[in-house]
């Protein structure tokens, strides 16, 4: 549709693919990498669309195109680079901004270009003056101001995202208001050039960047009156220089409020999504899934960092020291009855946790360590060091974990070395700003101490609350309170074995509806660039998985359609490798459900963003077969009553896997018979293929 709406000029169309074309080959001679290449390639592709715009494309115009997508490669290069280092900031359309007047400041002085005079618009309205007023401003976001242009990238923008489509109308409604209201003019031609300022400005605020909810539209449509703001500002200096506004307007109030909403605490609404932006709907997608298995879209998942079970001396916006900025943030001890020490407590021996073993909570690489202060008497503290002896880790995602007040000269690792959840590391001690022997953790953003923290969560526990003798509950998500206690649920091997998949493993299902007869249906694991598992289906659908010590769970499925696949994660997306999880839930994406298109078009007006299907499960040991049963209800309500239940029930075999699958929804029922498993082989592993001898029994004789 965008490529479409550029050809009602082909001047400009012509001279975008030319720029494009130009920006494709600098960057694959450059070798910059191929994952935002598209990024490179839009800037080139946006200075392009301007040139050809202004001047008519021939041999001088195609030599200024060439040099100008050549620059906007290696400005979009040096940009996102400084930027994402400055403050997590997205380059946008800067580049083009930058190349743009470059080359429009220089083209002033070639005699040998010639004008291009684009086609006029016609005079009588096609859909009304102020609907005429928002489809040329959306035209004019790839150069085109002209109704129909906005007409074929509004029905792209529609298709593609509703959200997105609701943004940009009410960011235009919005932006033309408040332009008219501060100049005093209310012609909707004057906004014909500037208007797609509002729309992109309201659209990266309130459904790319952040999680969409009300936060979140309301500070998009602050953000298009700001910019129809400082477009009037940049008109009276741009035509000063007979150049137009471009998108000056919007990358100015885009980066603004991005980089104030990075200065907010993290966990406060709107939720900002500067590392993984996307379209709106997959946002909230993602934020509800985050909210089941993380508590927070940004919180980090840790483990706990000992053996067996320790109490919580002071959790999240303790009384004692964790206050802002460093309220995030977990102490742990052990308690002998009510109280944390023996005999007499003068001696830090006399403490429960003093020496014992502190392990990695988390895969990270040694950033910092210290281990020569010596351990304070108890009710002593050592104000010079707060930390005491530390190990600083650094994860992944560029954050620090800390593990402080350890025991002196019992730290066992070196700076550099790389970690895995349960390694042990040091020794629990009492040195630092310590009154007793207890363990401190906290994440926080940058590798100095004293760097203000960020949400966590323990995953994987067993907790109960000692205080009103709770028996001990799984969690997979959990953020322990003063007085609770917590301690890493052991992992189920025969479990773990069951749910694993390895690289280059396939499974081959026989797949029916209603009694139909069978079909056969293959998936096979495959690892990609990035280092993310894959399970991909042979019908072209994919989704992410990963197998942590607690839990088995798949997300990011992508937009191929696949039932099957579907069904199958409806079931099994998130399996606990405990045996002492006997029910826990999950928030399964509604896409997933077997809807007609009635009833997909009743759940996009009722929940627009998607909606969110509540998954709750239940597991159980089958003695007489010797295997689980893995059941789930999935339950997506409307407004006013009523809704959707589908439920599924999986068996999973120790020596198997996940042998049978069978969802019901209404009349309709599906099955899948897992038929073979095998593995892939290359030079250096072998393949083999083997049927499954024990599922045949397991469909026969055992039902639901």
């Amino acid at each position: 549709m965008f490529c479409m709406a550029t050809f009602i000029y082909p001047n400009v169309a012509l001279s975008g693919l030319a720029a494009a074309l130009f920006g494709i080959l600098t960057a694959r001679l450059f070798h910059f990498s191929s994952g935002a290449q598209g990024l490179y390639i839009y800037n080139s592709l946006l200075v392009g669309l301007s040139l050809g715009f202004t001047y008519k494309l021939d041999e001088y115009l195609l030599v200024l195109i060439a040099l100008g997508g050549a620059m906007a490669v290696f400005i979009t290069v040096i940009l996102a680079d400084l930027l994402w280092r400055l403050d997590r900031l997205p380059v946008l359309s800067l580049p083009f901004v930058i190349v743009a007047l470059t080359t429009g400041f220089a083209a002033k002085g070639y005699a040998n270009l010639s004008r291009y005079l684009a086609p006029m618009n016609p005079l009588d309205p096609i859909f009304g003056e102020h609907a005429d007023a928002f489809f040329t401003a959306l035209g004019s976001t790839f150069f085109i101001p002209h109704p129909w242009a906005g007409i074929l990238i509004f029905i792209g923008i529609f298709w593609t995202s509703r959200y997105l489509a609701l943004l940009a109308l009410t960011g235009f409604a919005v932006g033309y208001g408040f332009y008219s209201f501060v100049s005093g003019m209310a012609n909707p031609g004057l906004v014909a050039w500037t208007g797609f300022n509002f729309i992109l400005t309201a659209m990266a605020v309130g459904g790319i960047f952040t999680v969409p909810g009300w936060t979140g539209f309301l500070l998009a449509m602050a953000g298009a009156a700001l910019t129809a703001l400082i477009t009037t500002s940049a008109q009276m200096i741009m035509l000063y220089y007979g150049l137009p506004v471009m998108a000056i307007p919007f990358l100015m109030t885009t980066l603004l409020l991005l980089s104030v909403l990075r200065k907010r605490p993290i966990d406060v609404k709107p939720v900002l999504l500067l590392e993984t932006p996307g379209l709106p709907e997959r946002n909230a997608e993602r934020y509800r899934l985050a909210r089941a298995r993380s508590g927070e879209i940004d919180s980090v998942p840790v483990y706990p960092p000992f053996f067996g079970e320790w109490q919580v001396y002071q959790g999240f916006n303790g009384k004692h020291t964790h206050r802002p900025p460093w309220q995030h943030a977990l102490d742990f001890y052990i308690l002998d009855g009510e109280i944390s020490y023996r005999t007499d407590g003068i001696s830090v021996e006399d403490y429960g946790c003093f020496g014992l073993p502190v392990c990695s909570p988390v895969h990270g690489q040694v950033a910092r360590i210290r281990d020569d202060l010596s351990d304070n008497v108890p009710g002593e503290v050592d104000n010079v060091n707060n930390w005491g002896n530390f190990i600083l880790i650094r994860l992944a995602s560029g954050k620090h974990l800390l593990l402080a007040h350890l025991a002196e000269g019992s730290v066992k690792v070196e700076e550099g070395a790389w970690l895995t959840p349960g390694q042990i590391l040091a020794s629990c001690g009492n040195s630092g700003r310590s009154p007793q022997p207890h363990l401190h953790m906290h994440v926080q953003e940058g590798p100095s101490l004293g760097e203000p923290t960020v949400p966590f969560h323990l995953t994987g526990v067993l907790a109960s609350d000692q205080r009103v003798r709770e028996t001990p509950h799984f969690h997979l998500v959990f953020r322990p309170e003063v007085g609770m206690s917590v301690m890493a649920a052991p992992r189920d091997t025969l479990l773990s074995r069951a749910v694993h998949l390895p690289v280059g493993r396939h499974l081959r299902f026989q797949v029916r509806q209603n009694g139909e007869p069978w079909q056969s249906w293959v998936a096979r694991v495959e690892l990609d660039l990035s280092g993310r598992f894959l399970l991909v289906s042979n019908r072209g659908a994919k989704v992410v998985f990963d197998e942590h010590p607690s839990v088995h769970i798949f997300y990011d499925r992508n937009d191929v359609h696949d039932l099957y696949l579907d069904l199958y994660l409806l079931a099994v997306g998130l399996t606990p490798l405990t045996e002492y999880a006997q029910t826990w839930s999950d928030a399964t994406p509604s896409r997933f459900l077997p809807l007609g298109i009635l009833a997909r078009l009743l759940l996009n007006i009722t929940h627009p963003l998607g909606g969110g299907v509540t998954s709750r499960y239940s597991r159980s040991w089958t003695e007489e077969s010797e295997f689980w049963v893995q059941r789930g209800v999935h339950s997506l309500p409307i407004p006013g009553g009523g809704g959707w239940t589908l439920t599924t029930v999986a068996h999973l075999h120790p020596g198997v896997g996940f042998s049978k699958v069978v969802a019901e929804f209404g009349k309709q029922r599906w099955e899948m018979r897992l038929k073979a498993k095998g593995l892939i082989g290359d030079q250096g592993i072998p393949s083999w293929n083997s049927e499954i001898s024990c599922a045949e029994d397991v469909f026969s004789s055992e039902d639901e």
